[in-house]
């Protein structure tokens, strides 16, 4: 299906098509639109500028490095905070890159990681780590193997003691200002920040932004666990951004709720919904999964990547029949399309856009690997998307999500949301990933609004609310955008 014929109109009365308006773009209304970089994907830094360049042309504003310090066992393993990865071998490089970045109007954000180091870390004192006199803690966390089991998992790296003063003082001494003085970086993802230690965080973050007001923070509160309980660190921190969890969980059945609380705990600070990150699987795997859901049901993210990669040597969709590849990039677009208009920020890995489909692995994910991707309208979909994103700030702000449908990854159909905000309007997105159509009564807070906005490719169309049939109905593989006012 073309773009052009994926968005539905249900308007009856139609601008003729030399009028259509133009989408508005309001800079102050846009949200984040992170683009999770891994730099091993990259062999030199020519080749990361131009991928910048792509991710700037598409709608990105904040250019999310994974951590760019000295790697120890992998980037989040980090064996010297004080020198740069082998990618640029000198802060200098480093400072160029970023200046670039900065020049392309995007906002630089590193990542550290505060939580955990190589137990060999250079410039790090040993009493700086916890239980250091016993051989010192092994960082991981609870997850689920690809049995279902509950089992812990383990980074290589041991947990740092940011309860300590003078670890704090250095992580801002010698890591944060250096980076923000000298090295063009303006935003801090915070690594495991559910992890950390409550009153070191907030020190850290407050002495940064006392002397850098300028300066933002990201806080990671991605896991197992109620999203509430992983951001309190950051919520007494005042960190000014979270992740939301949307997509953290196949399915999605609690998140709705999870999502609710945090609005009501942080006073609606913004939250971030991942479409994909280095964290979980990328778009291709999971729509290919829903593409099959007959022979996947029950499994878990684990399980599916051991049934694609390791049973069925799967690397990229060019080894799939071409109708198999069209099924599964209309799958991601009405993903996306779910994902961007739901909370202020969002989040999606590098190379989603390319339909890039074995899971990032951080200690080996390279070139080779990134060059898997095929050529397909996703880009272009993803940018009309973020167009449309920027048009509205109901589409880029925080409210009371109400989903609806079926979330299941292994029931088709249409499934969607209503967003209301605290001004009294209703923003709801609904896709179809069924094989038939079907239809959408709009619930009652929205008929009693008296405008509708409908958000296609080419521009937004209004009328009265009485004015939309009393049932929208959607095709297999459409998108309904509407705002009621």
């Amino acid at each position: 299906m073309h773009n052009d014929q994926i968005f539905v109109n249900p308007c009856k009365k139609l601008a003729p098509a030399a009028n259509r308006p133009n989408l508005p773009i309001e800079p102050r209304a846009q949200g984040k639109i992170y683009a999770d970089v891994p730099l091993n994907f990259f062999a030199d830094i020519d080749s990361l500028k131009n991928y910048v360049g792509e991710l700037k042309s598409l709608g990105v504003n904040v250019l999310l490095i994974l951590p760019h310090f000295m790697p120890g066992l992998s980037a989040y393993v980090v064996r010297d905070y004080e020198q740069p990865c082998p990618l640029f071998g000198t802060w200098e490089a480093f400072a160029d890159f970023m200046l670039y970045v900065k020049d392309l109007g995007m906002d630089r954000m590193i990542d550290i990681p505060f939580n955990h180091a190589d137990w060999q870390v250079a410039n790090l004192k040993r009493g700086w780590f916890k239980k250091h006199e016993a051989k010192g803690i092994e960082a991981g966390a609870d997850d689920e193997d690809a049995d279902g089991n509950r089992v812990r998992i383990n980074w290589g790296a041991y947990e740092l003691d940011n309860s300590n003063h003078e670890l704090q003082n250095y992580w801002l001494e010698k890591v944060i200002f250096s980076h923000v003085e000298k090295l063009n970086v303006n935003a801090i993802r915070i690594d495991a920040a559910w992890g950390l230690d409550k009153k070191g965080l907030k020190h850290i973050v407050g002495e940064t932004r006392r002397r850098f007001p300028h300066v933002w923070f990201l806080a990671e509160n991605l896991g197992m666990a109620r999203l509430v309980k992983l951001a309190e660190s950051s919520i007494a921190a005042g960190a000014q951004r979270f992740f939301n969890n949307i997509y953290w969980y196949t399915g999605g059945v609690y998140i709705p709720a999870d999502i609710y609380r945090l609005y009501k705990r942080s006073g609606g600070v913004p939250t971030c919904s991942i479409y994909s990150s280095h964290d979980t699987l990328m778009p291709a795997m999971k729509a290919l999964a829903r593409v099959r859901s007959a022979e996947v049901k029950g499994l878990n993210d684990k399980a599916i990547v051991r049934k694609f990669v390791q049973y069925e040597k799967l690397q990229s969709l060019r080894q799939l029949d071409l109708p198999t590849q069209s099924a599964v990039i209309e799958i991601m677009k009405l993903d996306f399309a779910l994902a961007a208009l739901m909370s202020s920020d969002l989040m999606f890995a590098a190379g989603s856009e390319r339909a890039l489909f074995e899971r990032i692995d951080v200690l080996r994910s390279g070139p080779t690997e990134f060059a898997r991707g095929i050529d397909s309208d996703l880009p272009q979909f993803i940018s009309e998307i973020l167009q449309i994103k920027f048009s509205h700030r109901a589409f880029n702000c925080e409210g009371v999500v109400i989903p609806f449908g079926s979330w299941q990854t292994d029931k088709p159909g249409i499934r969607g949301y209503v967003k209301s905000l605290p001004d009294g309007s209703h923003a709801m997105v609904a896709v179809n990933s069924g094989k038939s159509s079907g239809s959408i009564k709009l619930p009652r807070r929205m008929r009693l609004a008296a405008k509708a906005s409908v958000y296609a490719a080419d521009g937004h169309y209004q009328c009265a609310v009485a004015e939309l049939p009393a049932t929208i109905e959607l095709k297999p593989g459409q998108i309904l955008i509407l705002l009621c006012q």
